[in-house]
């Protein structure tokens, strides 16, 4: 035991002694070159002290013993490549050694890392040309090792101040790997060898982890024996390292489609070394009224501003080539590159989304701003260098999304690289005759897409951004081809025009992204439903206020012409957004920038982002009008017209869609497709019920309004109406017997072998389920803690004398659309409403019972509302035309649970 004890202390000691050297060159190293975090007082980027390189090989060669172990430099590198750039690089083809250069002044300099993953699996989220984690790090010569640390860039201070001091020692940097020192200091330039190997070959992207989540209960682990850096490239700004990363599973138990063997994974990465590049780049700070990307920094400086946050937004160094112009050429334009994996059809649409963003900028004063260029056949340079800004294609058995990520240096916001990742499953999910879920039952929690989200990786300390528009418009446009061809107008040319609109708009959302800009889910309400499809106001003004919503596809009623079916151009908030980030000043920048967001009131300026969706149909999403693929000032309005269209399609569907020789699945896909569309139109008109308006205007702002308003009860009670209409009335949701007949599968094997055909509980489309799940999400968000709380609370918010909807309105209205058979002669209780009621049933009786952590109001109406419905049972059940014995087994079994939920409220007693 003492023996164990003594080893203990011992690895303690060592371990504590090998922590103080590190942190101790942390806070010596970043008090002297970490660039500073404020804007104003401090240059943006500062340039290094320049030392003398023998002083400071002297000073360093004072703290450590001399290297008489090693061997000469010379002898280490002898018959080796020379690979020359921002870091001198030695290669033996034979044994693939790749040994790194690293010299005296590039210690304790601050470089950025990029990584990308160049090969994937093709599934789960593991895809091929996307985006990487990026950082900040040093390189420390600590005795005999040098180290890789990654820089906490996230609490700074204002340099040799008391508050400086305390931050570095409270606030570490991280160790990312440690390389022993091969060789002697080279004679002349005093450099060292390491292993470049022993630095970065290493699971530093996190998928090990990764790969558990997504294959559970499969375990992963990273296998450095079959690991190799394959190639390196050096220029002067940067370095690209390719690394083949393998990772192997003893016994997997999840079965991949993309695998040939799910115990060995393999996956090519891209690593980026580049320079922190000094440019007179000046910061622009954040403003929530306009929606930004940015860089947030804590500085604990002082304790007198008000916010310790600073917020730097993210924003290419646009400069103009003659400053005095009105409009000028830029000294460097921002060049996308279009790969050339791009299908050679679709390129001329991108370059046209790309370039659209110019409209902005030269109302700014920049002309040409954005240049698009295509990438040879025979390119020699990789998309994942960040010296380039590419648009690439990849494919996923089940992927099918477009993302636009890009990298900004930390300590300013400056963006310096982004590549946008296109799928080809975007294009394919619109034509798709293929396979499908042999079940597909619609999810209680809908939000807008079917796309699984991208597994978290150790190096993405931001935690990235996952863009769904291009898989939700994927389906919109499915939905809509589906809707035209049924129509008969569906031709090749309408065709074309869709696909062009579709991948124009995909574009330019994605490339918005890459500029800096954000979501804005309140765009989508610019115009008023009659405006949608004039094509002169579209044009005009926009069809939507940004190209940064989550737009959908516009159908035309059957009797109307067909506009635009997604915003081709710019809206004004894109203009609004672009000229906030990017409009130069020559002075009083600060003052500039406010009046520009004062203008947030302006209604075509409308802005609401990914926060204020919250999901956007959890009850926590408060105001309806900030939502994903809804359209129109008036999104009930909207909603009405397109179950009508629904409608219209359920109608003639089984005569229309399909052609001879061909499977019935393609209408089982239509019919699933379109009820997606119609739980969205349910969901956004219940987000009316207990709602708020929510602004971000500030105090001073012209026309500025108080952040919250309350929903006008007009409007609360259209949309009830709106879901006692469509969602819980007797005519909802019916198909004939004849099309429900034909909603069969696909019955060929796919990627899943007959797992997909012999697993399903299945075959057949299971409708009561499909419907059930929509109306109780339905019943679920009107009914959450967090709606009636609401409810309750805007009751407060009504001025005096104005019309009020509280939540008694909500109950009784629910009672009586989802119990109308009790208030008129009938025979029957069809099932479908027969589940409606009973999940009712369930939702009041869980409130009455206080298991809903509600206000004590809705357990009150809770149980008013079940006594109420007894007493109309025990009327029906006396009527001699109620004949159905299901229905009046229904009935009374319906009675003996409302007595059953009251007799236990009165045993529960009040809590």
């Amino acid at each position: 035991m003492m023996t164990r004890i003594k080893l203990y202390v011992a690895v303690l000691i060592g371990v504590s002694t090998a922590l103080a050297t590190s942190f101790a060159a942390d806070a010596k190293t970043n008090s002297a070159t970490t660039p500073p975090m404020r804007a104003g007082k401090y240059p943006a980027m500062p340039k290094l002290k320049k030392e003398d390189p023998k002083k400071t090989a002297e000073k360093k060669n004072d703290s450590r013993k001399p290297y008489g172990d090693e061997k000469p430099f010379a002898d280490i590198v002898k018959d080796m490549d020379v690979i020359k750039g921002v870091f001198t690089f030695y290669h033996k083809a034979e044994d693939n050694k790749i040994y790194l250069e690293i010299s005296t002044n590039q210690f304790d300099k601050t470089f950025l890392f990029s990584g990308s993953i160049e090969q994937a699996i093709g599934e789960r989220g593991f895809y091929s040309a996307q985006m990487g984690g990026h950082f900040p790090f040093q390189f420390r010569l600590v005795g005999k090792n040098i180290q890789w640390v990654v820089l906490n860039s996230t609490f700074t201070a204002q340099k040799e101040t008391p508050a400086d001091r305390a931050t570095r020692r409270s606030f570490p940097n991280s160790i990312l790997a440690s390389a022993k020192i091969l060789s002697q200091p080279h004679p002349e330039r005093k450099s060292f060898l390491v292993n470049l190997s022993d630095l970065i070959l290493s699971d530093i992207p996190g998928l090990a982890p990764a790969l558990t989540e997504a294959y559970r209960p499969s375990s992963y682990r990273f296998d450095k024996a079959n690991s190799a850096i394959t190639r390196v490239k050096a220029f002067t700004e940067n370095a690209v390292l390719d690394v083949a990363l393998h990772f192997v599973s003893d016994s997997p138990k999840t079965r991949s489609l993309a695998i040939p063997d799910e115990r060995s994974v393999p996956m090519l990465v891209k690593y980026d070394f580049s320079n922190l590049r000094e440019s007179d780049y000046k910061e622009r700070f954040a403003d929530d009224r306009v929606g930004h990307f940015l860089s947030l920094q804590q500085d604990f400086t002082s304790d007198r501003p008000s916010s310790p946050y600073v917020r730097r937004i993210h924003r290419w160094n646009l400069e103009k080539a003659n400053p005095i112009a009105a409009v000028s050429e830029p000294k460097e334009p921002i060049t996308f590159w279009l790969e050339n994996t791009v299908p050679v059809e679709y390129r001329a649409w991108m370059k046209e989304g790309v370039l659209i963003w110019n409209q902005a900028f030269e109302k700014i004063g920049f002309k040409n701003a954005i240049v698009v260029k295509q990438q040879p056949d025979d390119a020699d340079w990789d998309a994942a260098d960040t010296r380039y800004n590419v648009i690439r294609w990849f494919a996923g058995v089940d992927a099918s999304f477009a993302i636009g990520p890009s990298r900004a240096n930390p300590y300013t916001g400056e963006i310096y690289d982004a590549d946008i990742g296109f799928s080809e499953g975007i294009i394919r999910s619109i034509r798709r005759n293929g396979e499908e879920f042999i079940s597909p039952i619609m999810p209680t929690t809908f939000d807008g897409t079917e796309q699984p989200s991208f597994p978290r990786l150790a190096w993405d300390q931001d935690g990235g951004h996952l863009c769904k528009l291009a898989d939700g418009l994927a389906h919109q446009a499915a939905f809509g081809m589906n809707v035209l061809a049924t129509r008969g107008t569906f031709t090749p040319e309408m065709e074309e025009r869709m696909m062009r609109e579709y991948i124009i708009h995909v574009t330019a959302h994605e490339v918005g992204h890459t500029l800096g800009l954000r979501h804005n889910f309140r765009a989508s309400t610019l115009l008023n439903p009659d405006e949608l499809l004039k094509d002169d106001v579209s044009e005009k003004r926009g069809q939507s206020g940004s190209v940064m919503d989550y737009n959908p596809i516009v159908i035309a009623g059957k009797d109307q012409k067909q506009g635009h079916f997604v915003p081709t151009t710019l809206g004004p908030y894109d203009f609004w957004a672009i000229e906030y980030a990017y409009k130069p000043f020559a002075d009083n920048e600060s003052d500039e920038l406010k009046k520009i967001a004062a203008r947030a009131a302006e209604p075509e300026l409308a802005y609401s982002t990914d926060e204020d969706a919250l999901g956007t149909y959890s009850a926590a999403a408060l105001d309806p009008l900030v939502n994903q693929f809804d359209q129109s000032s008036d999104p009930i309005r909207y909603f009405e017209n397109r179950i009508q269209i629904i409608n219209e399609l359920w109608e003639s569907i089984e005569k229309k869609l399909v052609r001879d020789g061909e499977g019935y699945q393609i209408l089982r896909r239509a019919v699933m497709r379109s009820l997606g569309e119609y739980y969205r139109g349910l969901l956004t008109a219940s987000k009316f019920i207990g709602g708020l308006y929510h602004y971000r205007d500030h105090v001073g702002d012209k026309d500025g309004r108080s952040p919250f308003a309350p929903i006008p009860a007009a409007k609360q009670k259209e949309a009830l109406e709106f879901m006692r209409q469509y969602c819980f009335s007797e005519e909802a949701f019916e198909l004939s017997p004849e099309l429900y007949n034909k909603l069969a599968p696909e019955r060929l094997p796919g990627l899943d072998g007959l797992n997909g055909l012999f697993g399903a509980g299945r075959v057949d489309t299971p409708w009561h389920d499909s419907v059930l799940n929509l109306q109780r999400a339905v019943l679920a968000r009107l009914h959450a803690s967090a709606t009636l709380a609401r409810l309750q609370d805007n009751e407060l918010r009504f001025k005096k004398g104005e019309p009020r909807f509280g939540m008694a309105d909500m109950f009784l209205g629910l009672e009586t659309a989802i119990w109308a058979e009790l208030h008129h002669p009938i025979s029957q209780i069809s099932s479908l409403r027969r589940n409606l009621q009973r999940e009712h049933l369930k939702t009041l009786s869980r409130i009455s019972l206080r298991n809903y952590g509600v206000p004590e109001d809705a357990t009150s109406l809770a149980r008013a509302s079940l006594s109420r419905i007894l007493e109309n049972v025990e009327v029906k059940l006396k009527d001699s035309k109620l004949s159905d014995t299901t229905t009046r087994a229904h009935l009374e079994e319906t009675r003996a649970r409302i007595k059953a939920a009251l007799e236990a409220q009165i045993a529960k007693g009040v809590e």
